[in-house]
């Protein structure tokens, strides 16, 4: 069976990370670079999915940008937020570190802002079914608007990794495999957890995992031990993810992904990295090159390869979940 490959692009406002994060005044240009991500893919047949949030789409110019896609190709409008920026907003000024995450707000406020940026797709024609949390926060609460709302995928999960941030998800328990969050209620969707893609240069990759935690959060961290490992091509943390991965170690990854034959895998991007001067991946033009450079070796390796299927995030949810139904109907009776 194939593997499903989505592509998705967080698409939002851009600031210099690292700093304060913007509450008003935001800046959108990077969204004009869209048309060109989008012609990219149509060449390969890669349906992308755009992770679109409230800053976008509330600004005319970047929401004009986002609705005219369509006439560069298929793709997927799906929902992103920043939580910091999203009305209703309470601070305009410093927001803690911890407020950046969704999931550490009350469950009232995370319904709101969910809701705000919901109500701007519905008045843009706009059904989201898809789902990237900021700074990569989801579950509880917002997993309930979510399935009340008709999702079918959350694309929030990165494997085998957590933050040192106050209040950052923990996701050092999950690998890269898809997981089903059933119906809380009737008429709820059941909602599917799509990981974005990372592992490592060697198998098995929960070893390797355990490895590299077991170092960063004890002594053995003053050894540099990952450093000298990495350096020395024992073992290497990898991300398919186009800002701090060369192509050629996305093509190798993609070998290793290859073998595995995984349900489905996710490369990425932030919008704001495919403009120069927009973030700290991108800083000039030949960043901005050496960008779309990799992924037209990506994508050009995808469509020569029949092993991968390209698909949209709520495509690949769909699939899994109508495969779910045929092996439970496939199940020996009691």
């Amino acid at each position: 069976m194939a593997t499903h490959f989505a592509f998705t692009i967080d698409t939002e406002e851009e600031w210099q990370w690292g700093r304060e994060w913007p509450t008003k005044a935001l800046s959108l240009s990077n969204v004009q670079n869209l048309p060109r991500l989008q012609q990219v893919c149509a060449r390969y047949g890669v349906p992308p999915t755009y992770f679109v949030n409230h800053a976008v789409l509330a600004d005319a110019e970047a929401r004009d940008t986002v609705l005219g896609l369509s006439q560069w190709g298929r793709h997927e409008i799906g929902m992103h937020i920043h939580p910091w920026n999203t009305p209703p907003v309470t601070r305009n000024g410093f927001v803690p570190v911890r407020e950046t995450y969704l999931h550490n707000l009350d469950d009232a406020t995370i319904q709101a802002k969910l809701a705000s940026v919901y109500n701007l797709f519905r008045e843009c024609e706009l059904t989201p079914t898809s789902f990237r949390g900021g700074r990569y926060s989801s579950g509880g609460a917002i997993h309930e608007f979510l399935q009340s709302h008709g999702f079918v995928a959350d694309s929030s999960v990165v494997p085998f990794t957590s933050w040192q941030d106050d209040g950052a998800p923990d996701y050092r328990h999950r690998d890269g495999l898809p997981v089903r969050i059933a119906p809380r209620r009737a008429g709820d969707a059941a909602l599917w957890e799509i990981p974005l893609t990372l592992g490592f240069t060697r198998r098995p990759f929960r070893f390797w995992a355990r490895c590299y935690q077991t170092v960063e959060r004890s002594w053995l961290r003053n050894l540099r031990l990952i450093g000298i490992a990495e350096r020395t091509g024992l073992v290497s943390r990898t991300w398919l993810n186009l800002e701090d991965t060369s192509a050629a170690d996305l093509l190798r990854f993609l070998r290793t992904l290859r073998r595995m034959n995984l349900p489905c895998i996710c490369l990425t991007v932030h919008s704001s990295s495919l403009m120069a001067g927009k973030n700290v991946y991108t800083r000039t033009r030949d960043d901005e090159e050496r960008i779309f450079a990799a992924l037209e070796s990506v994508l050009s390796a995808i469509a020569e390869d029949a092993a991968f299927q390209p698909a949209t995030m709520t495509e690949i949810a769909t699939q899994l979940e109508d495969q779910h139904h045929a092996c439970a109907r496939n199940q020996p009776a009691g």
